[in-house]
């Protein structure tokens, strides 16, 4: 009987903050382990008693289980958080037999980085397991891991803005951006020529969104890329500010690059949102308010039994 693909559960970032963390991702993953015929394995990390809230583990012992998790055919994450950064320089030293897929977002986003230079397998940017079938979460989610096209327009998200008009084919990297702007100027810096670069954040204000965005072109980091699309960008606005908003940085931006772009497309820090797939081609479209984006198709999918 051949072997099951494997997806193994890691905590690289914050541990578990509830002792029954462990119990719910495990029936959240259940599912999907059953589709795609997954022998699903937890990490000692990920099954340890909670240390709380924002608490961090021992990055050595997040490295080891890392260097553990990429002997298998997909690598889950548990959340996000902070704590991946602390694994350099030595992740980049990590070196691997297979090509895995890697699911995880937020703080996972130097993860995401790691798998794009190392030209690994699709890396999903997803938070915690969806556990509705119903969801956005859930559907978009099946889709991709099923190696299928993922397609939305004006009419599937009618909240997300068109912002510059054009078309443009090429990789997704997708991330949040304060990490990706923190990675400016380091090894895992990412070399996004011919990338369709899709950003989101939570908790930071418009001029930071173009704070991180100045810093990642004073780099080099945006040379080269042929699209933008912008997720949510969640924070709370004080009543007495008077600065422009997300929509109309990111609008700069695209002009600046010359550049396609959409906004408020709902990927990111959102209880049902869409997730993509940092590394797999996809292409956008964008004219006179309305647009299309959709993934390419994976004919085979190497995590899939």
């Amino acid at each position: 009987m051949p072997r099951k693909p494997v997806c193994y559960v890691t905590a690289p970032s914050w541990p578990p903050r509830a002792p029954t963390e462990a119990d719910d991702i495990e029936a959240a993953l259940r599912p999907f382990a059953d589709e795609l015929g997954w022998d699903l394995r937890l990490s000692d990390l990920v099954r340890r008693p909670h240390a709380g809230h924002g608490a961090w583990s021992d990055p050595a012992a997040r490295l080891a289980d890392l260097r553990q998790a990429l002997r298998h055919e997909f690598v889950w994450s548990l959340r996000g958080g902070f704590g991946c950064i602390q694994l350099l320089p030595e992740a980049l030293r990590l070196r691997t037999a297979k090509r895995p897929a890697f699911a995880g977002y937020s703080d996972n986003t130097v993860l995401h980085a790691l798998w794009w230079q190392r030209g690994w397998e699709d890396a999903f940017y997803c938070g915690r397991p969806p556990r509705s079938p119903r969801s956005r979460h859930h559907a978009s989610l099946l889709t991709l891991l099923r190696g299928e096209v993922l397609q939305r327009d004006e009419a599937s998200e009618p909240v997300t803005r068109a912002l510059r008009d054009g078309t443009a084919e090429g990789r997704l990297f997708v991330g949040c951006l304060s990490v990706l702007a923190h990675l400016a100027g380091t090894p895992l810096q990412p070399d996004l020529r011919g990338a369709i670069l899709c950003i989101e954040d939570i908790d930071e204000k418009p001029y930071s969104v173009d704070f991180a965005l100045r810093q990642l072109h004073l780099a080099g980091a945006l040379r080269g890329v042929r699209a933008l699309v912008g997720g949510f960008f969640t924070y709370a606005e004080k009543s007495d500010y008077t600065g422009p908003q997300v929509d109309q940085v990111l609008a700069s931006w695209a002009e600046r690059l010359r550049v396609p772009a959409l906004d408020r497309l709902p990927f990111g820090h959102l209880d049902d949102h869409l997730v993509l797939p940092t590394g797999r081609q996809a292409r956008l479209s964008v004219r006179g308010g309305r647009w299309s984006f959709a993934t390419s198709q994976r004919k085979q999918v190497p995590w899939r039994a």
